[in-house]
């Protein structure tokens, strides 16, 4: 871009920017890193995020729909009317049609099995995303891993060479080992003696990410300690794994810690051994590579995209499907002398850039996305 040259206008738009959400942080990550590259960035979103990326301006319109499936219809809807002809790119953290770009995390839904393809939820999903990666709608498609890029390929006839596999987006300001001292003072803070095995599950949806495996995993392992990031203990999914954690007769080990920051929750990687993240279903699973580079083991599904780094990096296990919970439970029994190694393979494999540039190639490709002037206008 030349000094006389306006920056491009960009549209970003997404149904809400809860606070913890890994797709929002995505999101505020991304307006953040092209405002940095000179963009006028603009986010188009029904809820406002609690701390707005500076520089990035706000559109807000009204949430409409009574169910998940009818809000994002209805925003689908709305924010492609709200950006049309205002922008030079406009693009989408959902796979919904209306904009040039879609950057989506979610994995390809239009060929639901059985009879939840009849449903109004999985129907709704599906005909947005095939309206959105049908070869005569999509523009540009960013997408976190290979098997949902093999997904939308399949089920929606998705133009390959349009769609952009991109690099692991993780936040180098969440990632780190810990300093000196930090991991005495973090275990001490979480009242963790040196000799007890300390995991970390972290996540917003218990079912989904697997919070009910681990916690029936730490009732066979008398010696652990679970910390549990995220998950609302107040809300219903966290009051029911407290009672599932009563019945197991685990609830004096687990440690609930809610929503957190990231200097929090640099405290809680510092405390914790182990990474048990045994998932149902994930795109990626970006936590997985944040556990490695602080130097946490990770015990993982074969569902989570990034659990193909925890196998190359031989920083842990991932679990075959189908799930086996006796698997898992002799997966966390391991020595603490295997811990020790995963640690230390985690940590060397994490040190290469190229797991944190995923944001950054978006941006690229964003940019690269901008509409140009017909000739002569």
């Amino acid at each position: 871009m030349t000094g006389s040259e306006a920056p491009p206008r960009v549209a970003l738009a997404i149904l809400r920017l809860a606070p913890a959400g890994g797709l929002e942080q995505h999101a505020l990550r991304l307006a953040a890193t092209l405002a940095s590259r000179g963009a006028a960035v603009t986010l188009v979103t029904t809820r406002a995020p609690g701390t707005k990326p500076e520089g990035v301006a706000l559109d807000l319109i009204a949430a409409r729909g009574a169910s998940n499936h009818g809000r994002l219809a209805a925003f689908a809807r709305d924010a492609a009317r709200a950006v049309a002809g205002r922008f030079d790119v406009a693009v989408v953290c959902h796979a919904v049609p209306g904009f040039d770009v879609v950057f989506c995390a979610d994995p390809s839904r239009a060929a639901p099995g059985g009879l939840r393809g009849w449903l109004p939820r999985y129907a709704t999903y599906a005909r947005l995303e095939r309206e959105a990666f049908g070869p005569e709608r999509l523009g540009r498609a960013l997408l976190l891993s290979s098997a949902q890029l093999e997904g939308f390929v399949r089920n929606d006839h998705a133009p390959p060479e349009r769609m952009f596999l991109l690099p692991p987006t993780v936040d180098r300001l969440r990632a780190g080992p810990a300093a000196p001292g930090e991991r005495s003072a973090a275990r001490t803070t979480f009242g963790l003696s040196d000799d007890v095995p300390a995991w970390l599950w972290t996540g917003l949806q218990a079912h989904t990410k697997g919070l009910d495996r681990a916690l029936a995993a730490l009732a066979t392992a008398a010696d652990a300690r679970l910390l549990v990031v995220g998950l609302d203990p107040a809300g219903r999914g966290g009051r029911r794994m407290a009672r599932l954690a009563a019945r197991l007769g685990v609830a004096n080990r687990v440690r609930w810690l809610g929503f957190v920051s990231d200097e929090e929750l640099r405290a809680v990687f510092a405390a914790a051994d182990l990474l048990v993240h045994p998932s149902r279903a994930d795109v990626t699973g970006t936590v997985i590579l944040e556990a490695m580079a602080a130097g946490l083991a990770v015990i993982t599904t074969a569902v989570c995209g990034y659990g193909e780094h925890v196998t190359a990096a031989d920083a842990g296990v991932v679990l075959p499907e189908p799930f086996s919970a006796a698997a898992l439970a002799a997966a966390v029994a391991a020595t603490p002398e295997r811990r020790a190694a995963w640690s230390a393979n985690a940590l060397a494999y994490t040190r290469r850039d190229t797991l944190f540039t995923g944001i950054e190639r978006a941006a690229e490709l964003i940019m690269a996305a901008r509409r140009r002037p017909a000739s002569g206008a």
